[in-house]
């Protein structure tokens, strides 16, 4: 006998499921009656010792997609249940059939079954497709309680009458448990359709049970299973290729144009060196003259037609013929249909060049030279040779302590204080051994990562208009540090930030591509082809200037005015990129459940998106139809926001990184924050192509080009049309300028100057190497020893070069000024980050943790991260490092300027921060000494050295006047504090 009672609300009613093939998924009959005001019943099932089917109902038709969700409240009144070995337990299933089975419905093979059985001595949750085979979930039933229950049924391969072989159930799921069900079951054999579903109780079920079922619904997709919208395609425009119109030629350039330039324009505008370096006979320069498939907009045109005699081409003399209106109309034809060019008439000039950075890299000899000092490394014999060529003669070597803080502040930021357990050095034996395990240290990844990080332009925040922060870019900091930190080899560091997303296996690193991402990215540009290029341009003078030394940005407009770079080689360049873009991208070791809680979170915000567009134009607002995020969210009702919010903050809490790919590495790309941001539609980006812009306007766009390398470098293989490619071709050890343009950058980092000055020039326009030779040993010699960036590190430190005192000599500066022989140590002022961390190690409160997210000052209680871990926001970066001349991070920095101004001092006399670090160094001062010895304490922590007797005799007198706090704050703002001696 069935029992069919009315009893509390049912929230959810089956004829509102969402649309399958144009009908709804409901069923025959009334199984939703609702109560006054709208609220529906729960129904009491009472078993009757046996197999029983109390509610059942038939769909309107039978369902045949790939996956359907069914959702219901369970109730079990407590007085109702028994447990073996009191009781024989329970029973009660929902199943979903092909067709009603009458009481024994449900129990069928192959009928998917979702409920609860008896297991041992517990009633546990089940799902099963047959009695033998039964899977329980690890969650027992307790009476009184509402549980909500919701079921999966799907094929393992999709299409019609395909088996649901597949069964997923969770108990009281939450929004972000898509992948992660109670229980899973599969079958052999399954129904191939489902066309009825109902309850089912068994022979356990007593007739005194009282079982309370509600809010039973069916969907399609996991998100309408909640009762959310169901899933859209985004009304947010995808990235569209650049669609370029052709028409039908009736001008040939050999036989009609060709002509018409020869005579009129070649005379003064061919050949390598024409009137204003405007070439007529060249493709690349002709296109930026004119605007293909528009002659009224072409310059060209202009000048021709115009009657001002200043502007008229050719000039209106007696040694010019002036174009005819035939003429004329065949150039006009000519641009409207295109610029067809005949490249076998006049082929592109092929590029050459001899200058000496763009010859291969050939080993010199190490010099045989007499020397008054010993010459400790191959360094050491090339830079006496140009002193001698000079006459310049070496300052002594540097007293020991001064050399231990020169390598301890040169390699770390940090000074000698900061490692009190590095012996002592007293000979150059024993400061080779302090300089390895300086090199061994975090301190020094920390430091030379800072440098990179200048070339890398990077920052956590986007700039332009809203700079909205970037929360996961901190870890291509922490790659970046943890790469010097490890040696890695310069040529693997190079590929990885240029195609880490590309690499497999264990090879790929998506931090690394963090490089690529780091440029600008503005959220207010509405016009996505615009928006795009510009992070384009950016990335390709960034990867031009940081690993090649050259300045490209010039051919973005026109072929470069010095150096052998055609406006096809920068988008040629360009194209290796045009298929990426950045992102949040979802690293390896996120949750498995990751990719699915994206793929919710952002159907939820299409559907919100497409219904407020909807409602938008139904108001009558004008295409195109704009919606901001923040605005989607704000109409979201609370069940959708609430949703959302969890979805976001289950994103926000997976390891993510702000890197760069494609459509075609298959990373999954998570939300982030933007006004306007790029569409989110890689796969579109995948298929994109790389057109010339003409003028380096993104809408004035030439033709079609395919990827390359500058062709002064030689030929681009057919094939090489990924960054992998460019990336080998950058790291490879025959390249004529990676090598040079690294150890040049080792160079001045340690010295102050590169031997090329210019570190991030190394074109026609850029300084000479002033030691050519030495710049190629160290090249090579970084090549041969597995691109080591710590061998030419030693190579350096090691050298009696390095290790000179600051003494001065007139005689070398009169022949000398400038110090390129080298004859002395040239002092330098520390960048901001070493003075900020130096100041904090002497006061004892330097944080050395080691990576994560950036902290500020703020933050911190008792305790200061080091600077390198600021928050790097674009136009807000902290004072203490801006005032000391820490780049903005717009654009890459290959040296740092240094200011001299009134601020400076200022700052280190009365800001609340030094103030704070000057009480604190005295406390640690204190807590070190007896008073007698304050003086020498803090110089010795401070300096690295023993006061004189003549400063500990003013010090002494300064402490009878003033305070130790005082004194400190004094030895805070020495020059010999703040410079590198």
């Amino acid at each position: 006998m069935r029992f069919l009672a009315i009893a509390l609300l049912l929230t959810c009613i089956w004829h509102d499921a969402p649309v399958l093939a144009g009908d709804p998924i409901g069923w025959s009959g009334d199984w939703t009656r609702s109560r006054s005001g709208g609220a529906a019943e729960w129904f009491e099932i009472r078993g009757t010792g046996g197999r029983n089917n109390p509610l059942r109902r038939r769909l309107d038709a039978p369902f045949d997609g790939d996956q359907l969700f069914v959702r219901f409240q369970l109730r079990y009144d407590s007085s109702s249940l028994d447990t073996p070995p009191n009781g024989n337990g329970e029973f009660l299933v929902l199943w979903l059939d092909e067709q009603d089975g009458g009481d024994a419905a449900g129990h069928n093979g192959g009928v998917p079954n979702i409920g609860l059985h008896v297991d041992e001595d517990k009633n546990a949750f089940m799902a099963r497709y047959v009695s033998s085979s039964q899977h329980f979930a690890e969650i027992e039933l307790q009476g009184d309680r509402v549980y909500t229950i919701l079921a999966k049924a799907s094929r393992s391969r999709s299409g019609s009458g395909q088996p649901y072989d597949r069964l997923s159930v969770w108990i009281d799921p939450e929004i972000l448990d898509a992948k992660a069900p109670a229980i899973e079951v599969a079958a052999t054999n399954a129904i191939g359709s489902i066309g009825w579903i109902g309850f089912s109780t068994g022979m356990k079920t007593e007739r005194d049970d009282r079982i309370l079922v509600s809010e039973v619904s069916l969907a399609t997709t996991w998100l309408e299973s909640f009762g959310l919208p169901a899933p859209v395609t985004p009304t947010t425009p995808t990235t569209k290729p650049v669609t370029v119109q052709t028409l039908t030629a009736t001008v040939r350039f050999a036989d009609d144009v060709y002509p018409i330039l020869h005579r009129h324009c070649f005379e003064c505008h061919s050949g390598e060196d024409p009137e204003s370096g405007l070439r007529l006979d060249s493709y690349d320069e002709v296109l930026n003259q004119l605007s293909p498939r528009d002659a009224d907009a072409s310059h060209l045109i202009a000048l021709v037609e115009s009657s001002d005699p200043a502007k008229q081409m050719p000039p209106p003399d007696d040694d010019h013929t002036q174009l005819s209106a035939d003429e004329i109309r065949v150039l006009r034809d000519w641009i409207d249909e295109g610029v067809v060019w005949d490249h076998r008439l006049l082929p592109t000039p092929a590029m050459q060049s001899d200058h000496w950075a763009l010859q291969p890299v050939r080993r010199p000899e190490i010099p045989e030279v007499s020397s008054t000092r010993p010459l400790r490394t191959p360094v050491d014999a090339f830079i006496a040779r140009k002193q001698q060529e000079m006459g310049t003669t070496p300052a002594e070597t540097a007293l020991w302590s001064t050399l231990q803080r020169r390598t301890a502040l040169d390699l770390t930021g940090l000074p000698p204080s900061a490692f009190p357990g590095l012996e002592q050095a007293s000979s150059h034996e024993s400061l080779d051994r302090w300089i390895d395990q300086l090199l061994s240290s975090p301190a020094y990844a920390e430091r030379w990562g800072r440098y990179w990080l200048d070339l890398a332009r990077w920052a956590e925040s986007n700039g332009h208009q809203h700079n909205r922060p970037r929360p996961h870019a901190w870890r291509y900091r922490d790659y970046v540090i943890q790469s010097f930190q490890d040696d890695k080899p310069y040529d693997q560091f190079v590929r990885e930030q240029l195609a880490g997303d590309e690499l497999h296996g264990a090879s790929r690193c998506l931090e690394a591509t963090g490089f690529l991402a780091a440029a600008r990215y503005s959220g207010n540009e509405l016009d996505k082809e615009i928006q795009r290029q510009d992070i384009l341009v950016d990335v390709v003078n960034t990867t031009a200037k940081t690993f090649l030394g050259v300045t490209l940005e010039c051919a973005q407009c026109h072929t470069h005015k010095f150096d052998p770079f055609t406006i096809r080689d920068y988008y040629r360049l360009q194209a290796f990129f045009t298929r990426g873009q950045p992102g949040n991208l979802l690293l390896a070791d996120a949750p498995a459940e990751a990719e699915s809680w994206i793929d919710a979170r952002w159907q939820l915000f299409d559907s919100v998106h497409s219904r407020m567009i909807a409602q938008k134009r139904r108001a009558g607002v004008p295409e195109p139809v704009l919606v901001i995020p923040k605005s989607v969210i704000g109409a979201m009702n609370a069940q959708e926001r609430k949703a959302l919010a969890a979805l976001d903050s289950a994103i926000a809490s997976t390891p993510l990184v702000w890197g760069w790919s494609g459509g075609d590495a298959g990373v999954s790309v998570a939300p982030h924050e933007m006004r306007w941001p790029l569409p989110r539609d890689l796969q579109s980006v995948a298929e994109m192509k790389t057109y010339l812009r003409l003028r380096g306007d993104a809408k004035s766009v030439g033709p079609e080009v395919r990827a390359g390398w500058p062709a002064v470098f030689g030929p681009t293989p057919d094939g090489a049309t990924s960054r992998t490619d460019l990336a080998d071709w950058i790291a490879s050890p025959d390249h004529p300028l990676t090598a040079r343009v690294w150890v040049n950058r080792i160079w001045q980092w340690h010295f102050g100057t590169g031997l090329v000055a210019t570190s991030g020039d190394f074109g026609t326009q850029g300084a000479a190497p002033t030691h050519p030779e030495l710049l190629d040993w160290l090249a090579d010699e970084l090549v041969a020893s597995g691109w080591s960036t710590r061998h030419i590190h030693r190579l350096i430190l090691r050298s009696m070069a390095y290790r000179q005192s600051a003494a001065f000599s007139q005689p070398n500066h009169d022949i000398d000024p400038d110090c390129q022989s080298l004859w002395r140590w040239t002092p330098r002022r520390l960048e901001s980050e070493a003075i900020r961390d130096s100041a904090l190690s002497v006061a004892g409160r330097l944080d050395t943790t080691v990576g994560g997210p950036s902290v500020s000052d703020e933050d911190a209680d008792e305790a200061y991260r080091r600077s390198v871990y600021l928050p790097q926001q674009r136009e807000r970066i902290a004072e203490s490092l801006t005032l000391f001349d820490s780049p903005a991070a717009v654009a890459t920095c290959s040296r740092r300027r240094v200011s001299t101004v009134s601020l400076q001092p200022l700052y280190l006399l009365n800001s609340d921060f030094i103030n704070t670090i000057s009480h604190r160094f005295a406390d640690r001062v204190r807590n070190m000494a007896t008073e007698d010895q304050y003086a020498a304490t803090a110089l010795r922590l401070a300096l690295g050295r023993d006061a004189s007797e003549e400063e500990a005799k003013k010090m002494t007198q300064y402490l009878r006047d003033h305070s130790l706090e005082s004194l400190c704050l004094v030895i805070l703002n020495l020059s010999e504090f703040l410079y590198l001696n």
